[in-house]
């Protein structure tokens, strides 16, 4: 198959996960935090990295409605929403996807290009990484998450991006020349004992994703499914995977890529 090919086909598995997931609900609205996240990451994959491979075939212009249908899901998993108008945005997605797939066949099967997680260059880390042999790590920490994704080794590729995205976090707090605003955020974590922050080198990704969000250094949306990831990649532990029933697959990781490398572009644009 073609890069654009499979770019509709793994966004439409990912619609049918989603559909799924949010079947298990019993509520007759959608208000968990978990599910909102996973229908906002799940339409923000195919923005950050499925749209690329489809315009490079079709073009701009045979997108407007597919896009349309992801952005309604978007603003639908903004608040709590009916799970009913959830089941009419997914299909609303998946027609719109089926259509693209059937009128434009012929453009779609056409070879040439690359897989968006394939051809996703590493950005230069030099605005926050003043050390060489740290910049030359982090290349070498997102080549392994490219090659593990493409290894089919979904649990892999997401632990080490939860690693990769620690650096670029704690590396942009350290080039504040006044700490004090990150020290003083909401999301510092501090010492249930003494209350006094806990030092910026022993916080959690949760802490320097919730401090980068609170200082505007990264988006809302990349802050709400960025936690997906946090907390998928402590299926590490045998007994959570099998205590929770959860299996990551090769779309997941493809989803959590495109989250994580979003994060750390929006982090290097907020260097001065």
């Amino acid at each position: 198959m073609t890069p654009a090919l499979d770019a509709v086909d793994a966004a439409l598995q990912e619609m049918g996960r989603l559909r799924k997931v949010l079947s298990r609900g019993r509520s007759k609205q959608v208000s968990s935090d978990d599910e909102r996240r996973t229908a906002k990451a799940t339409a923000l994959t195919w923005f950050h990295t499925h749209r690329h491979d489809v315009v490079a075939a079709v073009g701009e212009n045979s997108l407007q409605a597919v896009d349309a249908a992801y952005q309604n899901l978007i603003a639908c998993a903004a608040k709590a929403t009916l799970r009913t108008r959830y089941v009419t945005l997914t299909n609303a997605v998946r027609v719109e996807l089926g259509k693209l797939q059937a009128g434009r066949a012929l453009e779609l099967s056409r070879v040439g290009g690359t897989s968006g997680t394939a051809a996703e260059p590493p950005p230069a880390f030099d605005p926050l990484v003043a050390d060489a042999g740290m910049r030359g790590i982090l290349l070498r920490r997102w080549q392994e998450c490219l090659t593990t994704l493409r290894a089919g080794a979904p649990l892999s590729a997401t632990v080490m991006m939860g690693g990769l995205l620690e650096t670029p976090l704690l590396a942009r707090i350290n080039k504040m020349p006044d700490k004090g605003p990150a020290l003083r955020s909401q999301a510092a974590p501090k010492n249930p004992k003494t209350g006094k922050v806990v030092d910026i080198r022993d916080w959690m990704l949760k802490d320097y994703i919730g401090v980068a969000h609170e200082l505007k250094w990264i988006s809302r949306p990349a802050k709400d499914v960025s936690i997906v990831l946090r907390d998928y990649r402590n299926y590490i532990h045998p007994q959570k995977e099998y205590s929770h029933g959860i299996v990551l697959k090769s779309e997941d990781a493809r989803l959590f890529w495109a989250v994580a490398t979003e994060i750390i572009r929006q982090v290097l644009s907020s260097v001065t």
